[in-house]
């Protein structure tokens, strides 16, 4: 199943979300911009394809923390005068 295929279903799938599905959401408050919230519902997988988001998941917060560690950096940077 190709991206846009996988997307388009969970998008389905959410809206067909039943009260014993569990769900999650997050709101993130920002001082300059609109709040940003963030929801969604548990699928549990099983298996390859489990194995498969799993290492998936693994590689995107890896690049995550390196661009978090980055950012770190580059705030220290600032914070001492010297360019970013």
């Amino acid at each position: 199943m190709d991206d846009e295929k996988l997307r388009r279903n969970n998008i389905e799938n959410f809206e067909k979300a039943g009260p014993t599905q569990l769900t999650w959401s997050y709101s993130q408050r920002r001082e300059r911009r609109n709040e940003r919230q963030f929801s969604g519902h548990v699928r549990f997988l099983h298996g390859a394809q489990a194995e498969r988001l799993c290492g998936e998941l693994a590689d995107v917060l890896g690049e995550l923390l390196e661009w978090a560690a980055k950012q770190q950096r580059a705030d220290h940077l600032a914070e001492d005068g010297t360019a970013k």
